[in-house]
């Protein structure tokens, strides 16, 4: 019986990976595709040295909104939004088969769903201290699409970074700053007096509307053999602590907006 729980909590990742995969053209080693989503599992590894202390310092120091803002942007979606992002930059992208857009939305999104398979077997099976199909159910159609939608908004905006002409920095800083962004608000609506949970469903049509105009222009190109497979940008360990360290800092301030304001 725990296995059948073990399987619901980690089935709605597999299935949303398999399924971007099948929407690729010119599919990507699945080894490759394989080790990124057992690297988006390991990322946890890294999250939970972290967090402890983020946690420490939040509840020593932050209160009410300002507490609510901290937990969900900077000590959930920015930090598991940056373990996801190393794991697409300094893994997929060096390999020979990351060679156009599309492969930058297949790894994104085995990545982060790498590490919501992970996390949702913890909800799962200890949420209520004893596991609860209930719970994964409704993360199947919550938390599991919007770690994908995530993924697949970062994996696109590195692709534009590495393939397109212009603009590569600032695409690499919209694939960090961006998920964050989404990660966050869509925990903080759940938590927070000062917007309604209904932003959080309002976030999920947005964005799975935007992510499904991804697939659809880049396997239209992929028809029409237009395939970026020139790299224009290549993506720096000095460049990636930038962006990361620049949109830590930005979110940080709209903490600091909040604790004003709240």
């Amino acid at each position: 019986m725990y296995f059948v729980y073990l399987l619901a909590a980690i089935l709605p990742a597999v299935v949303l990976v398999l399924y971007a995969y099948k929407q690729d053209q010119f599919p990507e080693p699945p080894k490759i595709v394989f080790k990124t989503f057992l690297f988006g599992c390991g990322t946890i590894l890294a999250i939970n040295l972290i967090t402890p202390v983020l946690d420490d310092y939040s509840k020593e120091y932050l209160s009410g909104e300002t507490y609510n803002f901290f937990d969900n942007f900077i000590r959930a979606a920015f930090v598991e939004e940056f373990f996801k992002a190393c794991v697409i930059i300094f893994y997929c992208t060096r390999k020979t088969a990351f060679d156009e857009p599309m492969d930058g939305v297949i790894y994104g999104i085995a990545a982060s769903l790498g590490f919501a398979a992970y996390e949702n077997i913890e909800y799962v099976l200890y949420y209520y201290e004893v596991p609860s199909f209930d719970v994964a159910l409704i993360r199947a159609f919550t938390a599991i699409p919007m770690h994908a939608l995530c993924g697949i908004v970062m994996g696109f905006l590195i692709s534009q970074s590495i393939f397109e002409k212009k603009h590569n920095y600032l695409n690499l800083f919209l694939a960090l700053f961006i998920p964050v962004g989404i990660h966050g608000l869509y925990n903080f609506s759940f938590l927070s007096s000062v917007i309604s949970y209904k932003v959080a469903y309002f976030l999920l049509l947005i964005f799975a509307i935007r992510a499904y105009l991804i697939f659809k222009d880049l396997k239209l190109r992929q028809k029409k053999s237009i395939i970026f497979n020139k790299r224009y940008y290549n993506i720096s360990i000095t460049s990636f602590i930038n962006i990361s360290a620049s949109t830590l800092i930005i979110y940080l301030i709209l903490n600091y907006l909040m604790h004003l304001i709240y």
